[in-house]
């Protein structure tokens, strides 16, 4: 769950936007902080690149984008397990927005006067909302439908999934411990550019893995068991992903 949003000059620790969730502790503070590990990680390391910093249970998470010759930091404060994927394509969406909606000469000349940015705060609580509820609920009724006949179509089927690209659970009769695995190579596909998935067939040590990207947004997953023939595991999966896909596109 998102506790903060700030935006923020990285250089000089100047709040811009701020938006709580929660009221955990100082802004003023976290921002002189938040300024300071960037300024760490620019003349220690040598790069202004910096994604996220554990801290505890908590973690947050970093975009940073130039302008001209200044450069704004966009973060989020949540917890350190929430969807990794899902937080940063918000907040990807949170920099792109701001950074449309603002003109590069008000941020670059700001004085201190944050109310200038207040109206921002709609644009924040649109993204959020919009991820929400993606499908209905009367949807929803007809996708478990179509998973509970997948269960009965062939033995070699354990179980099965419909997820967001960005790792969100819509459906999910997977063990705790496989959707983990899933979300984890999702994280680690969309941190190295990989932001779809278009089709992905693998042996596990839980058995074969079936994942095929529905559209941009979502992806249908199938668990089968070790011994299923991989051609039958994708003649099967592709099946499930085009009745999903008539369903919900």
């Amino acid at each position: 769950m998102i506790k903060n949003i700030f935006i923020m000059k990285a250089n000089t620790g100047e709040l811009i936007y701020y938006k709580a969730y929660e009221d955990i502790f100082n802004v003023q503070m976290t921002s002189s902080f938040l300024s300071a590990i960037f300024s760490f990680v620019k003349q220690t390391l040598k790069t202004s690149e910096i994604s996220e910093i554990e801290v505890g249970v908590f973690r947050f998470i970093f975009e940073i984008e130039r302008i001209k010759t200044d450069e704004l930091l966009f973060a989020l404060f949540t917890d350190r397990t929430d969807n990794l994927v899902e937080l940063r394509n918000q907040l990807m969406e949170i920099k792109d927005q701001f950074l449309e909606k603002y003109d590069s000469s008000l941020i670059e000349n700001f004085d201190g006067e944050i109310s200038k940015f207040h109206d921002f705060e709609k644009n924040v609580e649109y993204i959020l909302e919009k991820s929400k509820q993606l499908v209905s609920e009367e949807i929803q009724k007809d996708l478990i439908m179509i998973f509970k006949e997948l269960h009965t179509f062939s033995s070699f089927v354990v179980s099965s999934a419909l997820l967001t690209q960005t790792g969100r659970v819509i459906v999910s009769y997977l063990k705790p411990s496989v959707l983990s695995e899933i979300i984890r190579l999702l994280e680690g596909r969309f941190l190295t550019g990989n932001y779809q998935i278009n089709e992905l067939i693998s042996l596990e040590d839980f058995g074969i893995l079936n994942l095929v990207g529905i559209d941009e947004n979502f992806i249908s997953v199938v668990q089968f068991k070790s011994n299923c023939p991989f051609e039958t595991g994708l003649i099967i999966g592709k099946k499930f992903s085009q009745r999903l896909r008539k369903l919900i596109c």
